[in-house]
């Protein structure tokens, strides 16, 4: 199974500390604590749901992952100097019942032990209780720090996108008159979870029908019709990573005249929104860029969201694909472009993901997003 490299969080741990002074960095996020530790727990076990923390001293560079007892084995395979595990229940001794209380008393215990006085710290995820008296926050530091994409990363985000093909085909397979939305989702979990080789955690968009004219949703037990389309826009989790792309299908040849001009305007908008992925260029300009071709055949007035997004341990993250975003385009981004459109007659929306590389982008999804192949 791919991981992230003992390398790769070195490198990125070193990165925080040459950018932001302190004495002591924190990390509570979970995505933060695996993208410097390479600990990643899928919110599928219940050892997930707990409180964790990472220490990092910026003077030793050395690392410290504080964890709850039920983690331990898990714990002890990240790429860190000393794991420290609090006490809460372990399955056959209880020690108390609130093991958030435990968790923020040993951080708490943690910090003061180390006679830091300035403290890099997560400000949303930093709980209450623990002691700072002076502290930096290290939020857009670690908004930043993500954007450019490290080989480790990229790897964990291409078998992402590997598991969502597979899902993607066998949904496809799957839509015809009379099948539930539901039955569609099933198709597409099962197929990624024997691609994947384990259980994976999917997210998405699976409607059909009145549903796909407002956009999203979970899939319900909602049954097809000959002539309606369905939205499918799925976002696994696949070893902590996302992929995230989307395809319209036609349940039957049959559509309507709107919708056919739809997939027609949304594929140009797509390659006018690819065509100015590269380094340099503004977020805002590559939204304008889909827009304008989605006016040119009447649909702009029903495009109501993002023309896409950054993508990585979260989604949407930067950059943001909207008119008033300030940010332009790196060199190691991972972003996606999904133009849409929705309306009384019509309802899609299509979805690629690439990556900008040092002279463009490189497309990672490969799957089908015509209507009607």
């Amino acid at each position: 199974m791919l991981k992230l490299t003992p390398e790769g969080c070195h490198a990125r741990r070193q990165r925080l500390i040459d950018s932001v002074e302190a004495d002591v960095y924190v990390i509570n996020d979970p995505r933060h604590i695996f993208y410097f530790t390479g600990l990643f727990i899928t919110p599928l076990l219940l050892s997930a749901w707990g409180f964790n923390a990472l220490l990092i001293e910026r003077k030793s560079g050395r690392t410290t992952l504080l964890a709850q007892e039920m983690l331990g084995g898990q714990a002890r395979e990240a790429y860190v100097d000393e794991v420290v595990l609090y006490r809460w229940y372990d399955v056959s001794v209880l020690t108390t019942p609130d093991s958030f209380g435990a968790g923020v008393a040993a951080l708490d215990a943690q910090i003061k032990a180390s006679g830091a006085r300035m403290v890099g710290y997560e400000s949303g995820w930093l709980p209450h209780g623990v002691s700072i008296t002076n502290g930096v926050d290290l939020n857009v530091r670690l908004i930043d720090m993500r954007r450019r994409k490290d080989a480790d990363e990229l790897a964990l985000i291409r078998e992402a996108v590997r598991v969502n093909g597979a899902g993607h085909r066998a949904a496809r397979a799957a839509i015809q008159p009379g099948v539930s939305e539901i039955e569609v989702f099933d198709a597409f979990h099962s197929a990624a979870n024997l691609a994947f080789g384990e259980a994976v955690h999917l997210m998405g968009d699976f409607v059909s029908g009145d549903r796909a004219r407002r956009g999203g949703g979970l899939a319900t037990d909602r049954r097809m019709s000959a002539g309606e389309v369905m939205i499918v826009d799925a976002f696994p989790i696949v070893n902590g990573y996302r992929a995230d792309y989307t395809a319209t299908i036609a349940v039957t040849p049959d559509v309507t005249a709107n919708q056919r001009r739809l997939d027609v305007a949304l594929h140009e908008a797509l390659a006018a929104g690819e065509a100015m992925l590269k380094p340099g260029t503004p977020a805002r300009d590559v939204y304008a860029a889909v827009r304008a071709r989605l006016d040119e055949h009447g649909f702009a007035e029903y495009f109501t969201h993002h023309a896409g997004h950054g993508l990585g341990l979260g989604h949407p993250e930067s950059p943001f694909f909207v008119p008033s975003s300030d940010q332009v385009l790196l060199a190691g981004d991972v972003v996606t472009l999904e133009p849409g459109a929705y309306g009384s007659d019509f309802g899609a929306r299509i979805e690629h993901n690439y990556l900008i590389t040092e002279t463009g982008c490189e497309r990672l999804s490969q799957h089908e997003t015509a209507l009607i192949p």
